[in-house]
């Protein structure tokens, strides 16, 4: 079999949020098919700087960060955009309009609104990663950050003026063009528009003179459709949303049942 191409989301496919650990059946699985002459990448939302020393002692053949907009592949950048200063600028200030926190996410730090543990579960979830892993670069402030690729935003459905729709609203509205991606109705990330992480999976397999034929997908959330679609086989783990199997050419396990072990299993690939 020639090399394949093989993209893994991090959270609830590669890392397991019940456990807040890789599976050890799925760093097996990875060492092993890498082994057999294929090359994995994570492809996540996630920027560069919010990685568990974990994820990375596991050894990926490239990082695909912020749903596209930030690739390194063998330790080396090959593309990265960041958003301008001035649709930075006015973003947070449409999302501290409409009651709106989140984070600012960039390859060098990624910046908390606050930290304000009882906003939204996903927000404290990440707050308290970053707790446990000091090392990953952060910030509990919006003010002055570096240039950053992507936003991922939350609204408070007890509070009644932290209003998203009218947030998703406005940001579609903006000059500078958004996708604004639902993860659930008070969880959106907001990315610059034509990348994705379908646009990563293509410009990795142009890299390495493949084609998306060659290329295999693991992901569980809406954010990872583009994903699914783009490569020739696009896998849902068993915990994915119904949104996602639905595009699936097929349906592993959930994280926590070793889903990425039997996905590579299920293909041959290891």
């Amino acid at each position: 079999m020639n090399g394949k191409l093989i993209f893994v989301d991090v959270d609830d496919t590669l890392f397991s949020n019940t456990t807040s650990s890789v599976p050890d059946s799925a760093v097996k699985a990875i060492k092993q098919g890498q082994k057999n002459g294929h090359k994995f990448f994570i492809n996540t939302g996630r920027p560069f700087s919010y990685f568990e020393d974990e994820i990375l002692e596991i050894g990926f053949d490239g990082l695909l960060c912020s749903n596209g907009a930030d690739l390194r592949i063998g330790g080396e950048s090959v593309f990265h955009k960041t958003l301008p200063d001035n649709v930075s600028r006015e973003l947070e200030h449409l999302a501290i309009k409409y009651g709106i926190s989140g984070c600012l996410q960039g390859s060098e730090c990624l910046y908390f609104k606050d930290h304000d543990r009882n906003f939204h579960p996903h927000y404290t979830y990440m707050i308290d990663s970053y707790d446990r892993n000091p090392q990953m670069p952060h910030q509990f402030t919006w003010d002055n950050p570096k240039p950053y690729e992507k936003g991922s935003f939350f609204s408070n459905n007890s509070d009644p003026s932290s209003d998203m729709a009218a947030f998703v609203h406005a940001v579609n509205d903006m000059e500078f063009g958004f996708d604004c991606v639902r993860i659930r109705d008070d969880h959106y990330e907001m990315l610059p528009k034509g990348y994705h992480k379908g646009t990563a999976i293509e410009f990795t397999a142009k890299y390495f003179g493949k084609t998306v034929e060659d290329c295999y997908a693991f992901g569980d959330s809406n954010n990872d459709t583009e994903m699914l679609i783009t490569a020739a086989h696009g896998i849902a783990m068993g915990n994915a949303c119904d949104e996602l199997k639905e595009v699936a050419d097929y349906i592993t396990t959930s994280v926590d049942d070793d889903g990425l072990y039997h996905g590579l299993k299920h293909f041959q690939l290891i």
